[in-house]
């Protein structure tokens, strides 16, 4: 494995950064500290930044473009609504799910005489089995599905708060050759992404809970584009080792007016 090039965007080093212009500037400086303050929250706020022309940059400015429909067509994206077939180790379900930014989702699952939802509202993550009054879940059980809230991947955003971004290594995954990016979060988890070098798509991800040492690998084939954002139609996940599950998209809604109360947990 090559060096790693490391690009780290901690709030620390950031705040440190203006501390150092302050000093010795007096009352002078406060209108630029504002200003700098004011551009440094734009970019912690924008989903797909210019990245520059280092290696990592340039990686990351050809998948926002080619392997993420761009920032034009990102910014029109607001919520998305996709059903389809999940299989599981217990059989084939209906699945369906909404999600909208930045970190609103809910899921249902249904089959074999039993239904299944579970929502995330901002604030509450929550879970209802069929008739059942609906529940929050177990912090354990909140805490990852918050982290799977999060519309879009974690490669959006690089500038914000409590996240790293490096690249690692160029490498061959499953006939294919990706570039191999870390996404390191102050939550807990680590993301490889591994980006196709010909369609700059995901073709796998690994998600490595480093509080509990489990391991998520997602395989993602079969792209499609809706309203000009790539998308997968098939996701396969395996959680260390063994697969968990398949899921095969059937129709795929680009902002179908969801609303935020619609995340909610039931009363």
């Amino acid at each position: 494995m090559s060096q790693p090039l490391l690009r780290t965007f901690w709030h620390g080093t950031l705040s440190l950064g203006l501390l150092l212009l302050s000093m010795g500037a007096g009352a002078a400086a406060d209108a630029p500290d504002a200003a700098v303050d004011e551009a440094a929250l734009r970019l912690r706020q924008t989903a797909m930044p210019d990245m520059g022309g280092d290696r990592l940059g340039m990686i990351l400015n050809r998948f926002y473009n080619e392997g993420m429909g761009g920032p034009k067509n990102w910014e029109q994206v607001v919520s998305l609504r996709v059903s389809g077939q999940l299989t599981l180790d217990g059989g084939a379900y209906d699945f369906s799910a909404s999600t909208k930014k930045p970190h609103y989702l809910k899921m249902t699952i249904h089959g074999h005489r039993r239904t299944m939802q579970m929502g995330y509202d901002g604030n509450v993550a929550w879970q209802q089995l069929g008739p059942i009054d609906p529940i929050e879940m177990e912090p354990a059980q909140a805490r990852r599905f918050i982290h799977g809230a999060h519309f879009g991947n974690q490669l959006l955003y690089p500038y914000a708060l409590g996240k790293q971004v490096e690249y690692l290594d160029t490498v061959p995954v499953d006939g294919t050759i990706c570039h191999q990016l870390r996404v390191t979060l102050d939550t807990g988890y680590q993301l490889d992404y591994f980006i196709d070098i010909r369609s700059y798509h995901e073709s796998k991800v690994i998600t490595t809970d480093r509080r509990t040492g489990k391991v998520h690998v997602s395989l993602y084939q079969d792209y499609f584009r809706e309203s000009g954002i790539p998308l997968a139609r098939k996701v396969v996940s395996s959680e260390n080792g063994v697969w968990v599950s398949t899921l095969v998209l059937d129709t795929v809604k680009v902002n179908p007016g969801v609303m935020t109360w619609m995340f909610k947990m039931p009363q």
